[in-house]
């Protein structure tokens, strides 16, 4: 399939659209009435994607690894209050002095499937630990499909209905699945961009015990 319609397949479901005054782009929910000229859009936009290194069915940009600057130092993970799948609001103070591992997904998101087999196997290695493993969705219209997936999938950690405001407040996430790893003293450690292994993810998690 030609790059750029391979990309408006992936965007029909949701679009990426830049952050006002921001270099970030948010994923929003897209409307399902397209016009000519909203389909244009979407052409012209895939491609300029496409060429900058977005890849559809990846979710985002191509695979990156990126520890803290040690010249600036760790920086704080931004505080969050978000509800988990039964409606509880769940607050971030919750989690202090656990090492804990934030991970944006989707479901619809390919390589956030993927990953999710080995999250779940390290989550319930290290939970004993005081480990703690949070899943943020940052889905839309397939949010209602949240509880039947955490099944399907056998996961036990906790996931949160994630909002734009959170996404921003983490540096404005760009692509899914985006990985923080944040020690016990609360500072992140660092930050993967797309879809990590299972040997790669506890090597991390190992770092924040």
């Amino acid at each position: 399939m030609v790059p750029a319609v391979s990309a408006i397949a992936t965007l029909f479901s949701y679009n990426i659209k830049p952050g006002e005054g921001s270099r970030y782009c948010k994923i929003l929910p897209m409307k399902k009435s397209l016009t000519l000229a909203g389909l244009l859009a979407l052409a012209f936009l895939a491609a300029v994607l496409w060429q900058r290194g977005w890849q559809p069915g990846t979710g985002g940009m191509r695979e990156d690894s990126s520890p803290v600057s040690p010249g600036d130092g760790p920086r704080m993970a931004p505080p969050f209050t978000l509800a988990d799948t039964s409606g509880n609001r769940i607050h971030s103070s919750q989690f202090a002095g656990k090492p804990i591992v934030i991970n944006f997904f989707a479901t619809w998101c390919r390589p956030c499937r993927e990953e999710i087999p080995g999250f779940v196997e390290v989550y319930n290695k290290y939970r004993g630990s005081g480990f703690e493993l949070v899943g943020i969705s940052l889905d839309s219209d397939t949010k209602r499909n949240l509880p039947s997936f955490m099944m399907e999938n056998g996961i036990g950690y906790r996931v949160l209905m994630g909002d734009i405001a959170t996404a921003k407040a983490y540096g404005g996430v760009t692509s899914i699945p985006t990985t923080f790893f944040v020690g016990k003293d609360g500072r992140i450690r660092n930050v993967h961009v797309g879809y990590i292994d299972r040997d790669a993810f506890e090597r991390e998690v190992r770092k924040l015990l």
